[in-house]
């Protein structure tokens, strides 16, 4: 994870790497966020404004993740 090879301080190799826990955190309360707007009251609700707005959340925290630890600059890739 933390490599000689990767050209980066380390100090910046570590701030990527929380970078990358907290939006892997942000994508787990974004995936909350759909279920607790999808399933209010007794059942499943389609079609509401908060509903829309979890799931355009969540594509963009997966996408920014995506996109972080897919990066060939960054130290944490594959």
């Amino acid at each position: 994870m933390f490599s000689k090879k990767s050209g980066m301080h380390p100090a910046v190799q570590i701030v990527a790497a929380v970078f990358g826990v907290l939006l892997f955190l942000a994508s787990l309360a974004a995936l909350a966020g759909i279920y607790y707007t999808h399933m209010v009251g007794g059942g499943a609700t389609f079609g509401t404004t908060t509903a829309s707005l979890s799931i355009i959340a969540f594509s963009v925290s997966i996408y920014v993740l995506h996109s972080c630890l897919c990066c060939p600059n960054c130290g944490i890739s594959k």
